[in-house]
C-alpha cells in the first residue's frame, strides 16, 4: 500500500479489496476515496432458480453502518452510485440520508431479458446517484438510461454492467 501526505495508508487506483465492507472501510482514511460504486444486498431474501442466496440479503443490521462508513471515506464533493432493492427503497433512502448523502440522480440499466416475470416483466436494474457535498456539474452528463448486455456470468446471480457504466462515462467525457 502507498501512503498519502499524512502517512496514512491509501489504496492504489483501480484496486479491489475483498472482505467485510464495514471492516475494510474502517481501515481507510477519512476522505480518501474518489468514487464508490456499490451493489449491496437488496434485502429481499434472494434465491435464484438453483436455490443460491446472497449473504445478508434478509438482514438490515449492516445498512446504516456500511453507508455511514462509505460517507466517511468518500472525498468531499464526490459521488456514490448505489444499486438497491426497489421493494426496500425506504430502508436504503433512510440509510443514505442518515449517513449524509443527497440523492442527485437515478440510473436505469435496461436489460434485453426479464430476470423475473410477475405483474410486470422485470427488465431493468437501477441505482441512485448520491452526492457528498456539492460536486460540480459535468460538462457532458451521462445518460440516466444505460443498456445492460447480459454477461452470461453463471457464478454471480445479479451481475452488474461495470463495462457499460465505464464505457458510457468515457463516451460522454
Amino acid at each position: 500500500m502507498q501512503t498519502n501526505r499524512i502517512d496514512q495508508p491509501s489504496v492504489p487506483a483501480d484496486t479491489v479489496l475483498h472482505g467485510d465492507c464495514i471492516s475494510i472501510m474502517q481501515s481507510l482514511p477519512v476522505n480518501s476515496i474518489d468514487l464508490i460504486l456499490t451493489d449491496p444486498p437488496y434485502l429481499v431474501d434472494y434465491r435464484d432458480r438453483e436455490g443460491r442466496s446472497i449473504q445478508n440479503d434478509s438482514n438490515t443490521d449492516w445498512l446504516i453502518p456500511a453507508f455511514s462508513e462509505a460517507y466517511r471515506v468518500l472525498k468531499q464533493d464526490r459521488f456514490m452510485i448505489s444499486f438497491y432493492g426497489w421493494t426496500q427503497i425506504d430502508k436504503f433512502i433512510q440509510a443514505w440520508h442518515s449517513a449524509g448523502f443527497r440523492i442527485v440522480g437515478h440510473i436505469v440499466f435496461r436489460k434485453q431479458y426479464a430476470s423475473k416475470s410477475r405483474f410486470l416483466k422485470y427488465q431493468h436494474e437501477q441505482a441512485y446517484l448520491l452526492a457528498k457535498g456539492n460536486p460540480a456539474l459535468p460538462e457532458n452528463p451521462i445518460s440516466d438510461m444505460i443498456d445492460m448486455p447480459y454477461s452470461g456470468n453463471k457464478l454471480h446471480p445479479t451481475q452488474k454492467p461495470g463495462r457499460s457504466l465505464h464505457q458510457e462515462a468515457r463516451s460522454d467525457s
